[in-house]
């Protein structure tokens, strides 16, 4: 008889607690660990997208002349885009409802937009569509594959709940590419009268691709891509895939292909290119707009009134819809130039902008310029001689005379000082200079000047002048 120990109650007691932690750690993983083999079918549908892309390159090079094999053709193509169709919403409704990590594992679109939904007799009928057509064009059946599928019971059961019942949202495009695997093998098996044996490609580089006209390998964010290809055998469609997505090209008159590609954001971008045999798998990189300038085309001592120079880097911005402003400074472009005036004293903001979003800015800084320079205007704002002179102007068109001093200074050393509160030389400044002996100093000084915008008051340099 074996022989027993005996513990405290409250040791008894932990023991409890432990084997009830135990059973709730056990619970704990069970119920967290079922749904992750979901995300692996994002994976997965990559590579069903690829044999299918395959396989309908190999239906599309089919040349039968029968009336029977392009009815059955066209209709396998017609039930194909159906099924992309109903995998485009998926995308949009995965889009709409972020649709990412563990709201793959849950079953809303398949249950309640498809099996429940309004999507069911659509998926259907595009079945049904299938199945007439291979059964008319064949006298066989596709039935047990595509509409009324056996389970491993033997039981019979209908494709929208077959494929559709309790389905992930992370498996929804998986089971579209399923489909469109037995549409294209079973077309390709019937029309070639041959199994499928998929085509080799030539993989080339884009230095041997004698098929590009026109790559741009860096673009900036808010430019398209362009590509334009020229096919060498007439009669081949070239298929363009940016990130994996099939992008539609346009036909020219001269036969070559153009592609205009919008980025929607900055980054790599994947290109793979298709013609007959041949294969191109290259790339090209949108970067984030930046307000970049040539430093050594560029002025930036800036000074308030002083017009500064700044050259641009125009390949690192788009060249449609951009503008340039400031907070503090008057900005003018002309073509790859800016032309800066900085309107006050202090740091100011100089941004690019395309439409009313703001790319990027630098900041500079503008400081008190130096006594500005005056000259004698006649009345048609010329420079001229004291004795045709009207006024006295700024040599800089941003700022403007306001109010000055005129001092007659005698050969006997005596001084007649008038003011005038205007730019111009008034009656009694004329006739005091008029009167004043050969041999007299006239001094322009106390100048006052105003900027532009009103905001700024400056001293002009003086006017020194012998009669």
């Amino acid at each position: 008889m074996g022989s027993t120990t005996q513990i405290t109650k409250s040791k008894n007691m932990s023991f409890k607690k432990l084997s009830f932690l135990y059973l709730v750690f056990i619970l704990f993983l069970f119920f967290s660990s079922p749904g992750q083999y979901v995300v692996h079918f994002d994976q997965l549908k990559v590579t069903q997208e690829e044999l299918n892309y395959r396989l309908k390159s190999k239906l599309l090079s089919f040349e039968g002349d029968a009336v029977e094999d392009k009815k059955f053709l066209n209709t396998t193509f017609e039930c194909l885009s159906e099924l992309d169709s109903l995998k485009y919403k998926y995308q949009l409704y995965a889009k709409e409802f972020s649709i990412f990590g563990d709201k793959l594992r849950e079953n809303q679109f398949a249950e309640k937009n498809i099996r429940k939904g309004t999507l069911a007799a659509g998926f259907t009928k595009t079945n049904e569509k299938m199945e007439a057509a291979y059964k008319d064009f064949t006298s066989k059946s596709l039935s047990s594959q595509i509409l009324n599928i056996r389970s491993f019971s033997g039981r019979d059961i209908e494709s929208v709940e077959f494929f559709f019942k309790e389905t992930p949202n992370g498996v929804v495009e998986s089971v579209m590419e399923h489909l469109k695997t037995v549409y294209l093998y079973n077309a390709i098996t019937e029309l070639f009268k041959t199994k499928v044996i998929l085509p080799k490609y030539e993989q080339v580089t884009l230095d041997e691709a004698t098929f590009i006209q026109k790559f741009k390998r860096l673009l900036v964010l808010g430019s398209a891509f362009e590509l334009s290809i020229k096919p060498t055998r007439p009669g081949v469609i070239p298929q363009i895939k940016i990130n994996g997505s099939e992008v539609r090209s346009a036909k020219a008159a001269d036969g070559t292909y153009n592609l205009e590609y919008l980025p929607n954001q900055h980054g790599k971008y994947s290109v793979e290119v298709s013609l007959g045999m041949e294969r191109l798998f290259t790339g090209f990189e949108v970067m984030k707009p930046e307000f970049r300038f040539i430093m050594e085309k560029s002025s930036f001592d800036a000074s308030v009134g002083q017009r500064l120079t700044i050259s641009l880097d125009t390949q690192y911005f788009p060249s449609k819809n951009i503008r340039f402003a400031s907070d503090k400074a008057e900005v003018r472009r002309v073509g790859a130039i800016l032309y800066v005036t900085p309107l006050e004293e202090g740091m100011f903001h100089l941004s690019m902008f395309q439409g009313d979003s703001k790319l990027d800015d630098i900041v500079l800084y503008a400081h008190e310029p130096e006594d500005i320079e005056v000259g004698l205007l006649d009345i048609s704002g010329e420079a001229s001689t004291l004795n045709s002179a009207n006024r006295l102007e700024s040599l800089n068109t941003f700022w403007q005379v306001v109010s000055f001093r005129m001092t007659v200074v005698g050969n006997d050393g005596a001084k007649q000082s008038l003011r005038s509160a205007t730019r111009y030389l008034r009656n009694d400044l004329r006739l005091a200079e008029k009167n004043a002996t050969k041999g007299s100093v006239l001094i322009f000084d106390d100048i006052k000047l105003i900027s532009k915008n009103k905001g700024v008051t400056k001293t002009g340099r003086p006017i020194v002048l012998k009669k």
